[in-house]
């Protein structure tokens, strides 16, 4: 037996009621549902897709009027019945992410029980499963880690065959898809996922986010602190070593000063020291002052180039209605002298003034305008821009000030100090030493400050350093488990091709491109199958055809092959789609009876159903349940 199998034993659906609408028993093989068009059977492959985790929600008004589906199925060798309710609102639409109860049984057992089931949700949880990650568990597909959620519902996209989807869509359509989702799911079915590349992609991702972080924090710390040797700890650590001793011996003095006799003595220095502070304040004063002088003018000036602009777009304003107005009236003589009030003559020609009889040209005002308009608007654009230099300079000035006035604060408070503080020799030097000491520690503080960034821009650069290396053995780990994935993909692809060339080549001689193909190619990225031109176009019944060739490639492909982790069951709703003629419908239920026919029933499961069965497949045991029509159908006692 392969080693992952899915097979559906039993599908019981209940009304509303509590009545029974549909009990059939499925077998191992090939299970064909039959009937007339409109009699359910789409119905039941819903309510198949949907038992198994299917985000389904286009009911019809019937499968409305029910309650809850249960499905036995073997996942594995193992028995569960699947119980699904349906919670419809007042639109009639149902809950795509409903809950499923397991119960680890056949369901003629789970019935009789209401103990032993267990609720698992559509999505997990710190401390509960998702319904999926118990499908995926239970039938050997890996469970995708990361942002990528893959769900039982994204598996059941490539192993369901849909009416509703376009010719074009080899998976179950849905508007909100990804190329990484398509990608993803294919790798797993094909059983070319590998957990371990996927884990090592998302730790480079995360290693390239963290190393480009990084590498900025680093280039800030460098801009920072632009000599090497600041950012080496070792040499910090020497210098702050260096300046400790410069402190002590500070201190050292300072209390050799405090030792001795204290000296009445006084000198010079500081009636010496308060006029040289005085002469700099005075300086300093008349240097804010000049530059409050400055910042006025320029306020001054910044006003009146404003009320300068202003003027100018009011003129231009004025030029624009005198163009306006000139372009109207131009075509209107005066009709009466304006110095005596008699009529005046008209003039036999045109552009001859009426009053003093001279030619004249009556684009010429408007052109003199027109280039008015434009010296104006240079004088105006120029203006701004002279405004905007000197708001710059304002800017500037004010900022200036500000610093000019701090020192000058500072400056008196020396002044003022110097006035009011008159001290001996000694008093002097110890104050000098004090003032020595203060700036040594200064420095220390900046030096310990300094080692601080040193030794986190060494622990950022060593992290640098180690992140480097393990991006380059991940990109060699990723190179080489992609190369393995390739390989074992290129063997699988070779054997679906195989399986598509041969459904192609055995249709009705219908489509030339299909009974002359030699390849054919599966892009699940892309969603679509085509034989050597992805952008060939063909008749909706052969793009139909191609595409139930390539999604039946896949499961029969996996008969043979026991590395992929496709179930070895699809189910497909409805073998003839598109207009495709009758003889094609029941040619490609033949070719897949007689190709199935070289493996063991017991290993794989094909659920389809169908308008157009041929006679010599009706009623046989291939077929479940009666034969569907109008007055009896599918679902009952809806």
């Amino acid at each position: 037996m392969m080693h992952n199998n899915l097979f559906v034993n039993k599908l019981v659906i209940f009304t509303e009621n509590g009545e029974v609408a549909y009990n059939e028993n499925f077998h191992r093989g090939v299970n064909i549902i039959r009937g007339d068009n409109s009699s359910g059977k789409s119905t039941i492959s819903h309510f198949i897709f949907y038992a198994l985790g299917g985000a389904f929600n286009e009911w019809v008004k019937e499968a409305r009027k029910c309650s809850v589906v249960y499905i036995e199925i073997e996942l594995n060798g193992a028995t569960v019945t699947l119980k699904r309710e349906l919670n419809f609102n007042e639109k009639g639409e149902a809950n795509k992410s409903q809950s499923i109860d397991f119960f680890w049984d056949t369901y003629d057992i789970a019935k009789l029980n209401t103990e032993g089931w267990q609720k698992f949700n559509y999505n997990k949880t710190t401390d509960k499963k998702s319904f999926s990650d118990v499908l995926f568990e239970n039938l050997n597909i890996p469970i995708v880690k990361g942002d990528n959620n893959i769900t039982i519902h994204q598996i059941l996209r490539l192993i369901y065959i849909d009416q509703d989807s376009p010719t074009n869509s080899l998976f179950l359509y849905e508007h909100f898809d990804t190329t990484l989702t398509r990608e993803t799911v294919s790798d797993l079915l094909l059983g070319v996922y590998s957990q371990d590349l996927y884990d090592r992609q998302q730790n480079l991702e995360s290693s390239r986010k963290e190393f480009e972080a990084l590498k900025s924090e680093i280039n800030v710390i460098k801009k920072f602190i632009p000599k090497k040797e600041d950012l080496i700890p070792t040499h910090i650590k020497s210098r702050i070593s260096n300046k400790e001793i410069d402190i002590v011996n500070v201190e050292k003095k300072i209390y050799s000063y405090k030792e001795e006799n204290k000296r009445v003595t006084f000198t010079k220095k500081s009636q010496l020291e308060f006029e040289t502070l005085n002469q700099e304040t005075i300086k300093q004063r008349s240097t804010v002052k000049n530059i409050t002088n400055q910042i006025r003018n320029y306020e001054l000036e910044h006003e009146d180039t404003n009320y300068f602009i202003k003027a100018l777009e009011n003129n231009l304003i004025a030029i624009k209605n005198s163009i306006k107005t000139r372009d109207f009236l131009g075509k209107y003589s005066l009709e009466n002298c304006p110095e005596c009030l008699k009529p005046v003559s008209a003039n036999a020609k045109e552009n001859i003034c009426s009053l003093c009889k001279t030619e004249i040209d009556n684009t010429q005002g408007i052109t003199e305008a027109r280039k008015i308009e434009q010296e104006i608007y240079f004088q105006i654009q120029e203006s701004i821009k002279i405004n905007n230099k000197k708001e710059k300079e304002l800017i500037d000035l004010k900022a200036k000030l500000e610093f000019e006035k701090g020192k000058l604060h500072q400056m008196q408070l020396r002044v003022n100090q110097s006035l009011n503080d008159v001290r001996s020799f000694r008093d002097e030097k110890i104050d000098t030493l004090y003032e020595e000491k203060g700036f040594q520690e200064g420095e220390l503080l900046q030096l310990r400050t300094l080692l601080e960034n040193a030794e986190i821009y060494q622990i950022k650069k060593s992290r640098y350093d180690e992140l480097q290396s393990i991006i380059e053995n991940l990109i060699e780990n990723i190179r080489l488990l992609k190369n393995q994935q390739e390989n074992l993909k290129s063997s699988v692809n070779k054997s679906i091709e195989k399986i598509g060339v041969y459904l192609l080549n055995n249709d009705l001689k219908r489509q030339k491109d299909f009974f002359e193909a030699k390849e054919f190619h599966i892009d699940y990225r892309n969603n679509l199958a085509f034989i050597a031109d992805k952008n060939a176009k063909y008749s909706a019944s052969s793009s139909f055809y191609l595409k139930n060739s390539a999604r039946f490639a896949i499961f029969l492909a996996s008969l043979s092959n026991d590395k992929m982790r496709f179930p070895r069951f699809i189910l497909c709703d409805n073998m003839e789609d598109k207009g495709i003629e009758l003889a094609r419908v029941h040619n490609f239920q033949r070719i897949l009876i007689s190709y199935l026919k070289a493996y063991n029933p017991q290993s794989y499961q094909l659920i389809y159903t169908t308008s157009f069965i041929p006679d010599e497949l009706n009623n046989t045991n291939y077929c479940v349940g009666d034969f569907y029509t109008e007055q009896n159908p599918s679902l009952k006692n809806v």
